[in-house]
């Protein structure tokens, strides 16, 4: 008998999530952009599904966007913070997700965006003073902030303090991203009480499939 271990790297499938979508690959392979009843079922199972996860984040169905994972999804939200947000300055930490750091250090050595990182604690936390810090003096030097701190961190456990964390973005006025891959689907996540402007998951960490992630976009922003 083999034992399975390594849930926190990807999960397996569920055994509903696979006749769901076998039955839908066979049956519903219209594209959901073309307008003929094939695309036009097609599109109907996707906002189905859309409005179904918007349901259980309770968030509106236009909020949510689908990416091909985790990685695109964090991606996405740095790059646009940039070029749609005019975001100048993100902030971040030094044990965030290659999805995030890698995508961070590449702008920043392109000129497209200046990069600060807040202090750990020597247990791993996210230090809040450091980063009220940080916050004050980009407010003060006139730079539109992202923030993109993970909510839990994928090799060493630690959790963030998502409403703490918005509310100072909110104080400071600055846009906050959170890498929720780790716990979505696994610990209740109030989107609305964080006050984040950003939050990005993928399927495969809470028994879905490979190849889908999802991008939450607050509307007001």
């Amino acid at each position: 008998m083999q034992v399975y271990l390594d849930n926190a790297a990807t999960t397996p499938l569920d055994e509903r999530v696979t006749a769901t979508m076998s039955d839908i690959m066979k049956n519903n392979y219209g594209n959901p952009s073309s307008i003929h009843q094939h695309g036009r079922e097609s599109r109907t199972i996707l906002e189905k599904s859309r409005k179904s996860i918007a349901k259980l984040l309770n968030v509106a169905p236009g909020e949510i966007f689908f990416t091909s994972g985790g990685t695109e999804a964090d991606n996405m939200v740095i790059a646009c913070a940039i070029f749609d947000q005019n975001v100048q300055h993100i902030i971040t930490s030094k044990i965030e997700h290659h999805a995030v750091l890698h995508t961070v250090e590449r702008m920043e050595s392109l000129g497209m965006v200046q990069a600060s990182y807040v202090n750990l604690t020597d247990r791993g936390h996210v230090d809040l003073n450091h980063l009220e810090s940080l916050l004050a003096t980009t407010q003060a030097n006139g730079e539109k902030t992202l923030v993109s701190l993970m909510h839990a961190n994928n090799e060493i456990g630690n959790l963030l303090d998502l409403a703490k964390v918005g509310e100072l973005c909110e104080q400071y006025g600055a846009l906050f991203h959170s890498d929720t891959v780790q716990t979505i689907g696994h610990l209740p996540i109030d989107i609305k009480g964080s006050k984040a402007d950003f939050i990005t998951a993928s399927g495969h960490k809470f028994n879905g499939p490979k190849g889908i992630g999802l991008i939450y976009v607050n509307q007001e922003v």
